[in-house]
């Protein structure tokens, strides 16, 4: 009897219901982009090159809170699909410069749009207040956590920086 008053509590638990929520979402995303060959980090990747431009993988890794290493491999495998380009940047030859490729920003446009209807009809439940009531909520609760505090608050600032207006990299060299 002790057993079912626990679980009965459960439905009204809200990091429960965060976790289960997050699963739900996060599998049928995950699900979506490998339809499309990709994996959430790359699509991460491509929706920050398609809003800001080109970047350094250094900038990527510091606006998304990748790994460097992690980095390097999801670039890779954006430029294998001819989603990205990777050049040196001509002002530190250290670095290296991604931009999205012409099949990338046509590629992200169909996944993008594919990516929104997903996420319209996860909250179709919602009215449009609630939506973005939650969203607020989840902003709040994201930057309370120890990743969220880690990076660029969201909005315009947290737009990947133009190439070199950046804080220059404390003896660094970045690599493929």
């Amino acid at each position: 009897m002790e057993a079912e008053t626990s679980l009965s509590t459960l439905p009204g638990n809200a990091g429960y219901l965060l976790s289960r929520v997050g699963t739900a979402i996060q599998t049928g995303f995950k699900e979506l982009l490998g339809g499309y060959g990709l994996r959430p980090l790359e699509f991460a990747i491509m929706t920050a090159l398609h809003g800001g431009g080109q970047a350094s993988q250094q900038q990527l890794c510091t606006a998304l809170g990748v790994d460097s290493g992690n980095m390097v491999e999801l670039v890779d495998t954006l430029e294998a699909s001819g989603y990205a380009s990777r050049t040196r940047d001509p002002r530190d030859r250290r670095r290296y410069l991604l931009t999205m490729t012409a099949n990338g920003q046509q590629a992200f446009g169909v996944i993008g749009a594919a990516v929104g209807a997903y996420t319209a009809r996860f909250l179709e439940p919602l009215s449009p207040a609630e939506q973005a009531a939650l969203v607020a909520a989840l902003t709040k609760l994201y930057a309370a956590t120890a990743e969220g505090r880690r990076l660029p608050p969201p909005g315009p600032s947290a737009s990947v920086p133009a190439p070199g207006n950046e804080p220059a990299p404390a003896n660094t060299k970045e690599t493929r």
